[in-house]
């Protein structure tokens, strides 16, 4: 089917659907944001995302319509630049977040970026792993990007 792309990895699970974000589906991006990240973007912020010309809010859709990953990025000039991105905390690993990111990738390659970029927390072992197996290459680093905790930010690329 078109857009949907299978889980993957041990334990995977049903087929999910990747596809634009819609304003119902807010309160379910902020909450698996808060899952993951210290400080979580608030409903306004993502409304905001949603309505963005050049912006990209998509969402996984799994069974029963469940929300089981998102992922947010811009179209800068030439490039795709990810912001944010997240998957349920109990599905972590089975290929969403992978399926998130190729499928950006694609709508990014398609709207004429010649690479999506982004910055991680230096510490983040799961999500530079994830980056990795996408094809992204560290590039760069902001020493104390981060300030809670402090952490350099490592500066990732994809070329498209």
């Amino acid at each position: 089917m078109p857009g949907s792309e299978p889980g993957s990895g041990p334990g995977a699970g049903p087929c999910w659907t990747i596809r634009r974000a819609s304003a119902a589906e807010i309160p379910a991006i902020v909450a698996l944001e808060a899952e993951g990240f210290a400080r979580p973007w608030n409903a306004a912020i993502y409304g905001e995302e949603i309505g963005r010309a050049g912006a990209w809010t998509l969402v996984a859709e799994g069974e029963g319509g469940a929300i089981v990953g998102f992922v947010c990025a811009w179209k800068v000039l030439d490039a795709c630049h990810l912001l944010r991105i997240a998957s349920r905390g109990e599905l972590r690993g089975r290929g969403i977040g992978r399926a998130l990111v190729e499928h950006l990738a694609g709508l990014a390659r398609a709207a004429g970026c010649v690479h999506v970029e982004l910055e991680v927390a230096s510490q983040n072992a799961p999500a530079i792993r994830l980056y990795e197996r996408c094809g992204f290459e560290v590039v760069g680093r902001r020493p104390r990007y981060y300030r809670d905790p402090v952490d350099d930010a490592l500066l990732m690329n994809l070329p498209l």
